[in-house]
Formats: structure tokens, sequence, C-alpha cells
């Protein structure tokens, strides 16, 4: 199976961004949450994805069921411009500043966590700007 890198700011950007997100709420505001993902991502081991925002950086869990004993993160994704294959229902997710949904989008992890782990699984809804509560994210094609 190819190797895939999601492009990133760089680790000196990514260095600056976790101190100033360990300073400042990254909540999007009520004028920029909402919306549609779009815009389409790479042919990823083909399939074709879509590109959302995410506010928050957050683990991705293991598989692509995201149901009780599934949980195990695989690795994180970190906040910014992401894309994701689709999305599934499945448990209730970390809350996030507020934000409860049980949806879940399927994607590669930007850094493995999990000795083994291929990095694929399933990440929040409550960390993508489009998300709305107990809501699929528009524009993200259900799995």
């Amino acid at each position: 199976m190819p190797t895939v890198t999601k492009s990133r700011f760089g680790p000196v950007l990514l260095a600056a961004g976790a101190v100033v997100a360990g300073t400042l709420a990254l909540a999007p505001s009520a004028d920029a949450a909402g919306g549609s993902c779009s815009g389409r991502g790479p042919t990823v081991d083909g399939h074709e994805t879509v590109y959302c925002d995410t506010y928050v950086t957050a683990g991705v869990t293991q598989g692509s069921t995201p149901y009780e004993g599934d949980s195990r993160e695989v690795g994180i994704l970190y906040a910014g411009h992401n894309w994701f294959v689709c999305q599934i229902k499945g448990r209730d997710n970390p809350v996030i500043q507020g934000a409860q949904n049980n949806w879940w989008l399927q994607t590669l992890a930007d850094v493995v966590t999990r000795p083994g782990a291929s990095g694929w699984g399933s990440f929040p809804a409550t960390a993508v700007v489009q998300g709305n509560a107990w809501e699929p994210v528009p524009g993200v094609p259900i799995c």
C-alpha cells in the first residue's frame, strides 16, 4: 500500500500553532461555523476525498465503524484544511468546545501514534468547522 503524506505548513508553523492553541480558544465564530465542506481532495488508495476545515487537533480512532470498543486512538489529525473520504454515524463524539455529534469522518491521521497501525480511522465531526449538532457534516459523502 503506498504511503500518503498530507501536506502541512511545516514543523515550525505547527509548533507555533500549538503554542497559540494553548492560549487561545479556537472555536469558530457563529459566522464561520456551518457551511459545507468543499473542494475535491486527492484520490487516496482509490478513494475520492473532499476538503473540510478542522478547528482543533484531535485523535483519529481505530477502524471505520466508530462504535463502542473501536475507540483506540491510532493517530492525530492537526487542525487545518483536511481531506476526508466519507462519514458514518456511530457513538457520541467527544464534546469539543461544547459541540456534540455522533458522526465520524474517515481519514488518514497526520501522525500515527499506535505502533503497527496504518493511520486510517475515524475523526469526530465535533472538530470540523462545517459540522452541526447531531447531523452529518454537509458536503461529505455518507459511507
